[in-house]
């Protein structure tokens, strides 16, 4: 009997536990990218149009993933390029480059911008929600780690899946086709904000492989918000 009472305590933890999780919900999807947007900057050459959004700002960076990750040393920039001229033109993504002054940003794969940004808030919320079970904390902590960690697994499973579905890839754009995609670049540590960003793109021209040259100078951009700590992390209500 007493060993039956245990179990219900114990399922019954595990429940309210997991209904009290956050879980990742992101303002944005592939398909709202192709929506008329405002960009933070535009060029346009032999009728290709070049604009980057940028999200590294709290506010932009939640929207698009849920997550503030510039502080975690993540620049998301999103790029969309329309082909409004008579010729193709292909860019990849080794051809577009970051820079913040004289230093070159690295580029970085979805799954690991994933990884080293919103993956690390979640990482720090596992500990709230076993922490969340109260009074039962001692005596379910077996099953309410297992169940914070499967939970937070699986969250982070979609992070980097939404990371890498809303990546910028590699294009050839006809006449009147368009791309759009995020890059991501890593920051150098400890930046609060970004002075002298700017982004060089090189599409070439299909049939000529002759190179148009664009550089857009980003406006600077106030990072100075506080990377949540784990304990203040469980407060936040998803």
């Amino acid at each position: 009997m007493v060993q039956r009472a245990l179990c219900k305590i114990t399922i019954l933890g595990i429940c309210i536990q997991l209904s009290a999780c956050a879980s990742f919900e992101p303002g944005l999807r592939y398909q709202d990218l192709m929506r008329p947007r405002q960009p933070t900057v535009m060029q346009v050459q032999e009728g290709l149009e070049i604009s980057i959004e940028e999200f590294a700002t709290a506010q932009k960076s939640q929207q698009a993933f849920d997550a503030d990750i510039a502080p975690y040393g993540i620049l998301p920039l999103l790029l969309k390029v329309i082909n409004g001229g008579t010729q193709s033109y292909r860019l990849r993504e080794h051809e577009i480059n970051a820079f913040l002054g004289n230093q070159s940003l690295a580029s970085i794969s979805g799954e690991k911008a994933a990884s080293q940004g919103a993956n690390s808030e979640y990482a720090g919320k596992a500990l709230g929600w076993t922490v969340a079970t109260g009074p039962f904390f001692i005596l379910l902590w077996p099953a309410t780690i297992a169940g914070s960690a499967s939970h937070t697994a699986a969250v982070n499973r979609r992070i980097e899946q939404h990371f890498e579905s809303m990546r910028f890839n590699d294009s050839l754009l006809r006449p009147n086709q368009s791309a759009v995609g995020f890059l991501y670049f890593k920051l150098p540590a400890g930046v609060k904000r970004l002075d002298n960003l700017r982004v060089e793109v090189t599409p070439s021209e299909e049939q000529t492989a002759m190179r148009l040259s664009f550089s857009l100078a980003l406006p600077a951009l106030d990072l100075s918000s506080a990377v949540p700590s784990p304990a203040s992390a469980t407060t936040r209500d998803n």
